[in-house]
């Protein structure tokens, strides 16, 4: 019998993964690890804070073992190219500036990947992948602040923690409810942001502000390590997206004015708060369509990352176009050092033949360079012409494409 020593988030997640019942609210179900599949394969889960003594490899787990507590790990030290807008922005945020500006003077961009962290598999999207990752996943606050209450055998934020310690870079979105009728983030009755600049002065302010508030406890929580118990970590937050587009309440129908007073609250009200972990990321909808307005007068006076988000309809459909689609980028690329593709794919994929290496492709053709691109995952069958095949492990050639970039990491 053969013994694999996973290191890190891969072992623990692939065995918590398959030990929880029931399936996914939102990323579908995807095949298991290879070591997990292989009966001749005993998988030793090791906990990577716990210290090892080099002579005696199993000393992590064996009571008796005496080894030296293990040392906090030397504050980060790095120097980003262009620095970021929060001037106490921590270590860890500028170091991540740092590798995303890295990775850009190189000719290189991190493939991403989207979980849904309110799913019992949130984490099958990545870890199917093993023995490849992404170099970026993605997840949203709100799903976030759900699955912390579901009591998985992984919590999320735990998740999210290792995969920083591993290397990996976290971005996050915020679909935040309507703060008037309380409905989902596509509630478009209500759309007087306006009332939002004054914190207290209606019940739908201090209802999105409290939102917010424990929004940003989850974010005090990365920044400390979940006080101690991991190394902190910084997270790309992009809130207020795609806000030139017609299916959001923050979206078209509000003042541009009120908007950018909006995102600018927000990160004031973060830093007050004492959260300097985020990296500042705006991204508007590519203008793909007639109803899709220009975005240039919604963007927010500061910003660390400037991306754009655009999905290629494949609803009754063979091939898929040559390029994707990312109208709008070249001209934010003008106003910011850092730009990403942070949201792209295809929309209606029921078989998931959409070639992912397109998006950076049609990039390269524009004389850009993302720092990263983000799929999202599976959320649906595709019937509605929405929902569908957006995962890398589920697209043509995902696989493949991840198999050729390490940790990741691709060459434009």
């Amino acid at each position: 019998m053969r013994r694999v020593m996973l290191a890190g988030l891969w072992s623990v997640a692939i065995l918590a993964m398959t030990a929880v019942p029931g399936g996914s609210t939102g990323a579908a179900d995807g095949e298991t690890g290879s070591a997990a599949q292989d009966p001749g394969v005993s998988v030793v889960a090791v906990d990577p804070s716990a210290p090892i003594d080099p002579t005696h490899p199993d000393s992590a787990q064996d009571p008796a073992v005496t080894t030296s507590p293990t040392p906090a790990p030397p504050t980060p030290v790095c120097s980003p190219t262009t620095a970021l807008v929060d001037p106490e922005a921590t270590p860890e945020a500028v170091c991540l500036a740092a590798t995303l500006d890295e990775w850009q003077a190189s000719g290189r961009y991190g493939i991403g990947q989207q979980i849904n962290a309110s799913s019992s598999s949130y984490l099958d999207p990545v870890t199917t992948l093993a023995p490849d990752r992404p170099a970026v996943v993605g997840f949203d606050l709100s799903e976030l602040d759900l699955g912390e209450t579901y009591g998985f055998d992984l919590p999320p934020l735990q998740s999210l923690l290792q995969l920083s310690a591993d290397g990996v870079v976290l971005t996050a979105s915020w679909h935040t409810a309507n703060p008037k009728s309380g409905l989902d983030s596509g509630d478009r009755r209500w759309q007087s942001i306006h009332e939002l600049l004054d914190p207290t002065g209606t019940r739908a302010a201090r209802s999105f502000w409290a939102d917010y508030d424990a929004k940003l406890d989850l974010f005090r929580r990365l920044q400390t390590g979940d006080d101690g118990a991991y190394a902190p970590a910084a997270v790309i937050f992009r809130p207020l997206h795609e806000a030139n587009g017609t299916w959001f309440w923050w979206a078209q129908g509000t003042d541009p004015a009120d908007y950018r007073a909006l995102y600018a609250a927000l990160q004031q009200r973060a830093w007050d708060a004492g959260v300097h972990n985020i990296v500042w990321a705006w991204s508007p909808n590519a203008v793909t369509n007639d109803y899709i307005s220009d975005p240039a007068d919604l963007r927010p006076e500061r910003i660390d990352i400037g991306g754009i988000d655009s999905y290629e309809a494949m609803a009754n459909r063979g091939e898929q176009d040559q390029q994707l689609n990312i109208t709008g980028l070249a001209e934010i690329a003008g106003t910011v050092a850092r730009v990403a593709v942070t949201e792209a794919g295809p929309h209606g994929s029921i078989t998931g033949g959409w070639d992912p290496t397109v998006i950076a492709r049609t990039a390269v053709q524009q004389n850009l360079k993302p720092v990263y691109v983000m799929l999202w995952f599976d959320d649906g069958d595709g019937a509605d012409g929405y929902t569908g095949k957006k995962q890398i492990g589920s697209l043509r050639g995902g696989r493949s494409w991840l198999s050729q970039c390490p940790q990741g990491v691709c060459s434009l």
